[in-house]
């Protein structure tokens, strides 16, 4: 029998799917830890193991759209949020090299799912341990202040003054070349530093993987968020 999918939403969500589910049929603790551990892979690599696949119901090809998913979400949510981007103003093509320099930094993501035991009421309380990656966090630390500035020093955008002369049709010419050269000095600045992806010490996690009513397991969604925040650091 197909296991029933339930798309975990999640509040404040950074991530365009953090997993689906699994009925009490197929769970105990071996499952618990090869759920959660799928979860991850599936968000980080976009290939979880085939006992996942099974588990789920899921094909290679629907983990791998997930995974492209979540580059995107995290693009959008996370990376564009934090330096500034203009998404509105992204060529496709930079689009797609920012997405690719997420590929690099998602492949250095590093956990371990360890051990699940069980708990009241049929729910799983499972161990997670992980080295956080700190690239984003370390490039925002060392010198985007800088990146900043000195780009404001030599772009900028029409004042309100200049505005009231201009046509919508300039106004919006203006910022996309402001954005686009903005975005262009972020890429560039984040792939310099691609050859020095830092990581902080482990840490460990504990998740709880728990069945609604109808007896359909999910990983929480406050936990998810937590660990990660915790892979992925900014």
């Amino acid at each position: 029998m197909k296991k029933r999918l339930l798309a975990i939403v999640l509040c404040l969500c950074l991530l365009a799917c953090a997993g689906c589910s699994t009925t009490k049929a197929q769970m105990n603790q071996y499952n618990a830890v090869l759920f959660v551990e799928g979860v991850l892979d599936e968000t980080y690599t976009g290939a979880p193991s085939k006992g996942y696949l099974q588990l789920m119901d899921l094909t290679a090809e629907d983990a791998g759209k997930t995974y492209q998913k979540n580059l995107s979400a995290e693009l959008s949510q996370r990376l564009a949020v934090r330096f500034e981007l203009d998404e509105t103003f992204l060529k496709n093509d930079l689009r797609a090299d920012y997405l690719e320099l997420l590929e690099a930094v998602y492949a250095k993501a590093s956990y371990t799912v360890v051990q699940a035991a069980s708990l009241d009421h049929g729910r799983y309380c499972v161990e997670v341990s992980v080295t956080p990656v700190t690239f984003f966090q370390a490039a925002y630390a060392d010198g985007y202040a800088k990146l900043r500035a000195d780009f404001e020093k030599a772009h900028s955008l029409p004042d309100e003054e200049a505005r009231q002369d201009m046509t919508d049709a300039q106004i919006r010419e203006a910022e996309e070349n402001f954005e686009t050269k903005w975005a262009q000095e972020v890429y560039d600045y984040l792939y310099a530093r691609l050859d020095a992806i830092t990581t902080g010490p482990a840490v460990t996690k504990l998740a709880l993987v728990t069945p609604d009513r109808t007896g359909v397991y999910t990983l929480s969604p406050n936990d998810f968020q937590d660990i990660d925040d915790l892979i992925l650091q900014y």
